[in-house]
């Protein structure tokens, strides 16, 4: 794929501006320019989510759209110890998935439709040492219904975009749809599907008829995927795990939505110390089982408070310095250096609207928190960050 003049020139000029080279290519007659400017902005673009395959000199990035799909090094990695034995990946893509489900010792059929795509994925897999991979290029379904050998599973990760190149969220509007392959599902082949984190959890457990477990996988407080595990001991109220794969213990939090819908919860006002949840939390629409031994603010203001340091909530936790409202005499008076990060859950102004107005420094140790009460009164607190 790329010549060792080629891999010369990218690694030489990694930290350079794309742009800067690109007006420069007449003085390079002897290279693709275009295509080398390509490899070098995927590598700066890719070079925290993808790691391993950036810093392997010869690997050769796909499009635009391929990259923009692909998941990261650790998700792909989460992924793989969900699934073990011969997966098939009907969604083949740039390969990223397919080689982490082989590093983990499975045995990987990859289908690509896109034989360009395909053929860059298996020279890039060779690269990288990937493992058992056989790559196949045609229509992953057609290819799926002539398929005699056994699959333990059966992954995809649906393309996002329809006809016309428009981002879509709903399950029926991907492509391939993953409806189609419900009726794969038996007691020895299973179905795990990687969506987009703005799909509608209820919404997909009902359209497939029901999971087995569900995992919001998040990266530094940031949701980064679904996964909907489906098999023969699905159900319409499953298991539902937020993943936060940047801590120590990735399993965050775990619950079913029948236990939040029967769960309670009391409202009391700022208390001694604050709490926001995480974002799979709130993705996962644990409004109520989350605030154990906790009270929350309102009841649709999702922060908790409590008297009583707890040191396990599934987020971060603040000490309240300084009750008020959102005015600027008493922000001036009350906030060191005017200078402060900015929350807001159920309130009229999002966060830049409120630093705008105010004049307030982003950053700091301090945080400003603007929310409803129970009362539905706009409030503002001042705290500090624990944990």
């Amino acid at each position: 794929m790329l010549r060792e003049n080629d891999i010369r020139f990218i690694q030489e000029n990694l930290q350079k501006d794309p742009v800067a080279i690109a007006l420069e290519a007449a003085k390079y007659p002897e290279l693709n320019i275009p295509v080398l400017v390509g490899q070098i902005k995927a590598r700066q673009k890719l070079k925290d989510k993808m790691p391993q395959w950036v810093a392997n000199e010869r690997v050769f990035f796909p499009p635009v759209l391929a990259l923009e799909q692909s998941s990261s090094e650790e998700t792909a990695y989460f992924k793989a110890s969900l699934v073990q034995g011969k997966v098939v990946d009907l969604t083949g893509g740039m390969g990223l998935d397919s080689w982490a489900f082989a590093k983990a010792g499975c045995e990987v059929d990859y289908i690509e439709r896109q034989a360009d795509l395909a053929e860059i994925t298996a020279f890039n897999h060779t690269q990288l040492n990937a493992g058992k991979i056989q790559h196949h290029t045609g229509d992953s379904i057609e290819w799926l219904i002539n398929q005699a050998e056994n699959i333990d599973f059966i992954y995809i990760d649906p393309a996002r975009r329809d006809g016309s190149g428009n981002k879509v969220i709903l399950l029926q509007d991907c492509e391939p749809n993953a409806i189609e392959l419900v009726p794969y599902v038996n007691k020895n082949t299973s179905l795990l599907i990687k969506t987009s984190p703005l799909l509608d959890l209820d919404r997909a457990v009902q359209e497939l008829q029901g999971v087995e477990k569900i995992y919001i996988v998040c990266f530094k407080n940031e949701v980064k995927e679904l996964l909907f595990l489906k098999t023969t001991h699905s159900t319409e109220d499953p298991e539902i795990q937020v993943i936060e794969l940047n801590a120590e213990n990735p399993h965050l939090f775990r619950q079913k939505k029948s236990i939040e819908l029967t769960t309670s919860i009391s409202l009391s006002a700022p208390l001694k110390y604050l709490y926001e949840p995480h974002a799979g939390i709130l993705k996962a629409g644990f409004f109520k089982s989350i605030g154990h031994n906790l009270a929350k603010i309102a009841a649709n203001t999702h922060l908790y408070t409590s008297d009583v340091l707890d040191t396990h909530f599934a987020g971060r936790s603040f000490e309240i310095l300084a009750e008020g409202s959102l005015d600027k005499k008493w922000i001036q008076t009350t906030l060191p250096g005017m200078k402060a990060n900015i929350s807001t859950r159920n309130f009229p102004l999002n966060a830049d609207e409120i630093r705008h107005k105010l004049k307030i420094k982003d950053g700091g140790e301090f945080t400003l928190f603007a929310f409803r009460d129970q009362s539905n009164k706009n409030k503002v607190v001042l705290a500090k960050k624990i944990l």
